[in-house]
């Protein structure tokens, strides 16, 4: 019989293994149809619990009369599997009968109502119960063989729980790091189906030496009816715990399917460790209700005490750098949190089983039955935790609930099941815990809501929004001028102070402007896919008239109204073309019929569990049903989440949807890719949609050809020559959701993007369109942006003369004039007649030749205020202010004659003067200002009597000084500290003092 348990517990082992591998997989496949929103993913799970406790409850009543219960399991395993191989079949047929019945709407539903509720709970229910359902009858049913005394109620089965739970660890994390990431999610079902054959054949074999029993005509002794309700309790609390935790512990691990597959394996060793260690005390019923009621009251005070003193995490997590691209570090951390409370969880549930079961006749059916009530109340405790309790109560409140739920149950226990001194002791023990925690409640885990998932370390600032929702916990925190934006720990945007300069480059102006650079024409209606920021949204032109916004999180939409009053334009969702819808973007959209002329995703970090299907070809195939003819579909990529392989794969996944597409790289830190049907002709688009949207594109500093120009990486062909086999990213097989955590997806990799930049520096388009733009103002652009390195390359293929003046507007912008002004004469020399190889080497050495008709007039009075400049001759400077100004952003002595501008004025003093200075240097910063251009506008705001406006001019300096190489940034930095010094101190101001004291410090060694 030892033997014959042995093998018992490794078939049992197994069948874990493949129900993790099953939910894992599952999970995943419904969020195809019915999305990530947190009520498609409780639905799957509420019906695959269900499932089990469906399962057994019916084993209860049928297991006392099988004669043969481990051939009886074998034949269930083998249902299991083919059940398992029909699901995606099913699952198939649910998405037609979704669509058809729900689908076909006008727009995307503003939100899901009880209607999309109820279909998501039946539909899930009807695919999963058959093999749910099996799976729950197994654990009866191998009771009804293991046990033949009635010591070893407790122990067998609780070692039977034990195993079963420690092959749903292996699962999960199997599926999650080996099988989805390399053989896709049909394979991982496949597997799993081979996994419960092979327990099939075993059981066969081990069922023909077991002699037939037939015990079903004997009596059934019970324990008291009592414990189902208590165990049932217990599920729902320990639920709760679950739930809460995952959610804090997502700001360490992150959101993608390995995070939370660590998560649950360590939320699940401690419950196997748990019931295997209660197992050997599990063998009397009165041990049984002392223990039970003891491990209430230990999971009482070790959720309370790990909750309490959770502020240590963040020193624990800093300590071994855990985060996100660290989860073996981060599994540490979860362990040791998780830990604990679960092996209290775990005791739960053989000491119930054995106060429940008196006698060996009612091991299987008594174990099924508190086995079912147990899975009954976890449903409830997910479910309501996750819909009702944390965003009600917050994580706190919720942790409170739970204690004083464990501490009533262990009073229960003993008073009413227990005897004796114990009876006396504990309920009295368990008033007195109560008391201790009303009066010393917790506070919310700061420290851990301030990580960033990215370093593992805190974010500077304080918490000025925590709102927990749904789905997701949403944190603003307020850093000296900057709001910054995150979801359960990752960084979605940062909101700066309406009091500085434009944004630089903003990515996400760039998302809601390049449709229009498409289509100038053409563009009424579009559709946004995550409101993150609101940056993107606040940037759609007028020229849209409607604007369907999708997000899933109600709490990312509560954050942007908080910060809404505080940020520079008002808060965009109050634009009356905002039409906003809560849920899930291809839920949504898979009940709509509506199309757009243009279509905008921007979900971050792809690797989450939540954005990774927005990256599919079947997402990408859905956007293209979504779209008007020639309408245009835009994707936002992170270069810290891809590598070569990668952005090879996306490029080809978009092509196989779309005839033509352009990547665009306008910051160095993403690639934007423009999809459409119809040719992109993105440069000969320029001038119109530039006049269509002026101030639009002025914000971020776009005014000629050359300034898109730059910014394009791949255009025409180039896309289908870089992305030849390239690897398809699909809903089975999602490399980018995998490859991309494998790859340390969480931080920058200035190694990889370089990888990933030279990739596409074979394919350049620009080296084609060069006789279409002006060189010095495509050279000087891509120096300024910091693609040095490409300007390089381009120069490389140039023609002696073009290259020689291409390389000096490179030293030209970069601040080395010595190396300029030689290649400038060297140029002349090639070509007497080269006029802005005149102007750059005249500007160099501030000397005008009048006699040069060839000169523009504008750049003599440049060359006249320079030499008045430098000679403090400021009334000289200001009399050729006019001639000044007609050097409009874009051109090519722009940047150089603004800076005069502005230093006139700050000489002159008077505050209308000072004044303008703030107006000038906007434009100029929104391009590629440098540090001391940030150094001039502070000081106007100081003279004006703004020093609020100054510290936060200075505090953006410092986030883009890396912009500014040239030897000049050496003495603005200087006096930027010399300014800061006589600033009067407000809030945040000591922070960015103590950045400029380390930058002088760092510029002097």
């Amino acid at each position: 019989m030892d033997l014959r348990f042995l093998l018992l517990q490794l078939c049992f082992f197994t069948s874990g293994f493949a129900a993790l591998l099953y939910e894992t997989a599952w999970t995943r496949e419904f969020a195809f149809i019915f999305g990530t929103s947190e009520l498609a993913v409780s639905a799957v799970l509420a019906a695959y619990m269900a499932g089990l406790a469906l399962g057994a409850a019916l084993a209860a009543r049928i297991a006392p009369r099988i004669s043969r219960p481990v051939l009886a399991y074998g034949v269930i395993e083998l249902g299991i599997a083919v059940g398992a191989l029909a699901v995606p079949y099913a699952i198939r047929s649910l998405m037609g009968v979704y669509v058809g019945w729900l689908g076909g709407l006008s727009a995307p539903p503003e939100s899901f109502g009880i209607w999309v509720a109820l279909f998501h709970l039946f539909g899930t229910f009807v695919v999963l119960i058959p093999c749910t359902l099996l799976m729950g009858a197994t654990l009866p049913l191998l009771a009804r063989h293991a046990v033949r005394s009635d010591e070893e109620i407790g122990p067998r089965i609780g070692l039977l729980y034990a195993v079963n739970t420690a092959g749903a660890i292996l699962g999960a994390l199997v599926a999650a790091f080996l099988l989805l990431p390399e053989i896709g999610l049909r394979q991982t079902i496949y597997m799993g189906a081979v996994a419960n054959a092979v327990v099939f054949g075993a059981s066969i074999l081990l069922a023909r030496r077991v002699p037939v029993e037939d015990r079903s005509s004997r009596e059934r002794p019970r324990g008291p009816f009592l414990i189902l309700p208590l165990i049932a309790i217990s599920g729902a609390v320990s639920f709760a715990y679950e739930v809460l935790w995952f959610r804090l512990l997502g700001f360490i691990l992150g959101g993608s399917t390995s995070a939370f597959a660590s998560m649950l394996a360590s939320f699940l060793l401690g419950i196997a460790l748990g019931s295997a260690l209660a197992s050997r005390w599990a063998r009397r019923t009165s041990t049984a209700v002392l223990g039970f009621a003891i491990a209430q009251l230990a999971t009482a005070a070790l959720a309370w005490s790990t909750f309490y003193f959770s502020e240590w995490i963040p020193v624990w997590v800093g300590n071994l750098g855990a985060s996100a691209s660290n989860l073996t570090a981060g599994a540490v951390v979860a362990v040791g949190v998780l830990l604990p409370v679960t092996l209290c969880i775990g005791a739960s549930f053989p000491f119930a089983v054995r106060i429940f079961a008196q006698g060996v006749e009612d091991a299987g059916p008594g174990s099924a039955r508190v086995y079912a009530w147990n899975t009954f109340g976890s449903i409830v405790g997910s479910v309501a935790t996750g819909f009702f309790l944390l965003p009600s109560l917050g994580f706190e409140g919720t942790l409170i609930l739970g204690v004083a739920i464990n501490l009533v149950l262990a009073a229960i226990t003993a008073l009413r099941l227990g005897s004796g001194r114990a009876a006396k002791v504990l309920p009295g023990l368990a008033l007195a815990m109560l008391v201790a925690v009303a009066l010393l409640p917790p506070d919310p885990p700061m420290g851990i809501l301030r990580l960033s998932v990215m370093t593992g370390r805190p974010v500077a600032g304080e918490v000025e929004y925590l709102g927990v929702g749904r789905s997701a916990t949403v944190t603003v925190i307020k850093a000296p001028h900057t709001w910054k934006f995150a979801t359960n720990g990752l960084p979605e945007s940062s909101i700066f102070d309406p009091l500085g300069p434009s944004d630089q480059y903003h990515e996400g102006s760039w998302l809601s402007l390049l449709p229009l650079l498409a289509r100038p024409d053409a563009l009424d209606s579009m559709l946004l896919i995550g409101l993150g920021g609101g940056g993107t949204l606040s940037a759609v032109p007028d020229s849209v008239q409607r604007i369907d916004l999708i997000e899933l999180e109600p709490e990312v939409v509560e954050a942007n109204r908080h910060i809404g009053p505080f940020r520079g334009g008002g808060d965009p969702l109050l634009d009356p073309r905002v039409r906003l819808i809560l849920g899930d973007a291809r839920g949504a959209m898979m009940l709509s019929d509506a199309r757009y002329d243009a279509v905008v995703s921007q979900p971050s970090h792809p690797w989450t569990s939540g954005a990774s299907h927005l990256y599919t070809r079947e997402f990408f195939h859905m956007v293209h049903e979504r779209l008007v003819e020639g309408g245009v579909f835009v994707q936002w990529m992170g270069l810290a989440f891809v590598d070569e392989e990668l952005t090879r794969g996306l490029v080809a996944t978009l092509l196989d949807e779309f005839e033509h597409l352009a990547v665009l790289r306008p910051v160095g830190a993403a690639l934007l890719f423009i999809a459409s049907d119809e040719s992109l002709n993105l440069l000969e688009n320029t001038e119109r949609a530039i006049a269509n949207a002026s101030e639009d594109f002025d914000r971020i500093g776009i005014h000629r050809i050359e300034d898109v120009a730059a910014a394009i990486a791949l255009m025409g062909d180039g896309p289908r020559d870089f992305s030849v086999d390239g690897l398809r990213i699909s809903d089975d097989h999602n490399h980018l959701a995998w490859a991309a955590r494998r790859r340390r997806a969480a931080g920058p990799r200035p190694g990889g993007r370089l990888k990933v930049l030279s990739a596409l520096a074979e394919f350049d388009p620009l080296p084609e369109h060069l006789s279409e733009l002006n060189d010095a103002l495509l050279f000087r652009r891509l120096t300024a942006r910091g693609m040095s390195e490409r300007a390089a390359q381009l120069a490389g293929d140039l023609p002696e003369l073009e290259r020689t003046l291409a390389t000096a507007w490179q030293m030209f912008e970069s601040g080395r004039d010595r190396r300029a002004a030689g290649l400038f004469e060297r140029a002349l020399k090639l070509d007497p007649e080269a006029v802005e190889a005149k102007m750059g080497l005249r500007w160099i050495k501030a000397v005008a030749d009048e006699g040069d008709a060839q000169l523009p007039g504008a750049f003599q009075s440049l060359i006249a205020a320079s030499a008045a400049s430098g000679a403090g001759n400021w009334a000289e400077v200001e009399a050729l202010d006019s001639e000044l100004a007609l050097w409009k952003p874009g051109s090519l002595f722009y940047p150089e004659s603004t800076r005069m501008r502005m230093h006139w004025r700050l000489a002159k003093g008077d505050a209308a003067a000072v004044r303008e200075v703030i107006e000038l240097s906007n434009p100029l910063l929104s391009r590629a200002g440098r540090v001391g251009d940030y150094v001039s506008r502070a000081r106007a705001a100081h003279r004006l009597g703004n020093d609020p406006e100054a510290w936060v001019t200075l505090g953006r300096m410092l986030l883009n000084a890396h912009r500014d190489a040239t030897p000049g940034r050496v003495i603005a930095f200087r006096a930027a500290l010399v300014l800061a010094l006589k600033l009067e101190p407000e809030s945040g101001s000591q922070a960015t003092l103590l950045q400029l004291k380390r930058a002088n410090r760092k510029l002097r060694l």
